[in-house]
């Protein structure tokens, strides 16, 4: 009878399910996600969990409901999930500060730099929420990852996980050449397959925010490997194969430079056995292969290829003429930048007629243009603070890889991009040695031949 009932409530859900999708598929999504909030706002461990799914795994490039930016939507979510994780966690014995809360010297020098170009309290309002929401995502980041280093890196190894049905889904659009619901809600035809020129993006919705993804999974399989950590190493690196994204590219090489640096022995025999059978195989896949393992091949030589002068590369040097003539036309505007959102009034009332992305591709230069040095400086400062701060060696990859990519694309409205900053700053505050798969150690003086521990009942 038992076993009856067991079956029951699953088999009637699932029916409900499958019914609901296939009537209405936005519908079944919604009720899942309010299904998932339910299960992850019980604690803050699957709180956590969930956030960081929502800020990786839900594009900014579909609709999702309503008349709402995604981007928004998504910001807002994950700012909301922090908020409430920080609730759960409050103690009126504990302090709110931590180190987390050094996120906010930006937004803070933001606001101060926005009063020497005032335009309005609507562009400072756009252009510092997206500040505001990370830093308050950081805050409760940190914060939970010094409460239970171990929990931490559990979630990160999950995360790099994930990235394998992820480069199976980028593995199928490379073989259909169709991007599934990500082309049926796309925002513009500039985020559709049709755009992509046959480069993947799971559901990311933009080939480089992938490979920012694929950075992140990549260099924490390596650096925390856990159990069959090859398995999510090796789809971080299929995915950034077929994203395409060089930016990514050049991230994970600065990042694998600093892992091999931090190796003691830096070489060896296993090592370079499995770095040349590795090599052979993928030569031999290259070489004899299916079709769309040699496209896929023939795609990665086409974007490696005359690097400097593709399109997008000429374009970019000709954004970063106008953007330096216009910061080097005072000290002011080279101290306090030319305004909030001053990159967004110069591309729709100027522009630059390339037909590509009208951004500066920087992110380092667009912070400088809207918001001067003022506010450019102590971004820097912070990412300098994580790599000599940090305790770990993943969180130096990642943001050693993160800063060199998005030197090459503005990142500030990608919540993909951004939360590999943010799980860097958590990571950075966890000992390399931490196992997560280990269980804690007892408290001193409560071992297997303590009184306190020969007064438990074991039975």
């Amino acid at each position: 009878m038992r076993s009856r009932e067991s079956i029951w409530w699953p088999a009637t859900s699932a029916l409900a399910v499958g019914v609901l999708a296939g009537w209405r598929p936005l519908l079944a999504g919604a009720v899942g996600l309010v299904a998932v909030a339910g299960w992850a706002l019980r604690t803050p461990d699957r709180l956590n969990h969930a956030l960081f799914a929502v800020l990786f795994l839900v594009p900014v490039t579909v609709r999702l409901g309503g008349s709402g930016k995604p981007v928004w939507i998504v910001l807002l979510t994950a700012t909301t999930l922090a908020l409430i994780g920080r609730l759960q966690r409050l103690r009126p014995d504990e302090p709110l500060a931590s180190a987390g809360t050094a996120a906010f010297v930006l937004p803070a020098a933001g606001v101060l730099a926005a009063l020497a170009h005032w335009s309005g309290p609507k562009d400072l309002l756009f252009a510092l929420a997206p500040f505001v929401c990370y830093a308050l995502i950081t805050w409760h980041v940190v914060a939970e990852a010094r409460r239970d280093p171990a929990a931490f890196v559990r979630l990160a190894r999950f995360l790099a996980w994930l990235g394998v049905p992820l480069a199976l889904l980028a593995i199928y659009q490379r073989a259909t050449g169709a991007w599934p619901v990500l082309d049926e809600l796309a925002v513009s035809n500039a985020f559709t397959s049709s755009a992509g020129a046959g480069r993947s993006v799971a559901t990311t919705g933009h080939p480089i925010v992938y490979g920012a993804y694929c950075l992140m999974s990549v260099c924490v399989a390596l650096t925390l490997r856990g159990r069959a950590w090859p398995v999510p190493f090796a789809a971080g690196v299929v995915g950034l194969l077929l994203s395409g994204s060089r930016s990514a590219w050049i991230g994970v090489g600065c990042a694998a430079v600093v892992w091999y640096l931090a190796r003691r022995p830096r070489l060896t025999r296993r090592g370079v056995a499995v770095a040349a059978a590795t090599a052979a195989a993928a030569a031999a896949l290259a070489l004899a292969g299916p079709a769309p393992v040699r496209d896929t091949v023939d795609m990665v030589r086409a974007r490696l290829t005359d690097v400097g002068g593709s399109s997008s590369a000429t374009a970019r040097y000709g954004r970063y003429e106008v953007a330096w003539d216009a910061l080097t036309d005072g000290v002011d505007r080279l101290l306090f930048g030319l305004g909030p959102e001053a990159h967004v009034r110069f591309f729709q009332q100027v522009g630059i007629g390339d037909h590509l992305a009208q951004t500066f591709d920087n992110s380092f230069l667009t912070l400088w243009y809207d918001l001067g040095l003022l506010t450019l400086l102590p971004f820097v400062a912070l990412l300098v603070a994580l790599v000599v701060r940090a305790r770990s060696l993943a969180a130096r990859l990642l943001v050693v890889g993160m800063t060199a990519q998005i030197f090459f694309f503005d990142f500030y409205l990608w919540p993909c991009a951004a939360a590999v900053l943010i799980l860097a700053a958590g990571l950075a505050v966890v000992d390399q040695g931490v196992d997560a798969d280990r269980p804690p150690a007892p408290p001193a003086g409560v071992g297997a031949g303590s009184p306190a521990a020969a007064g438990k009942d074991h039975t």
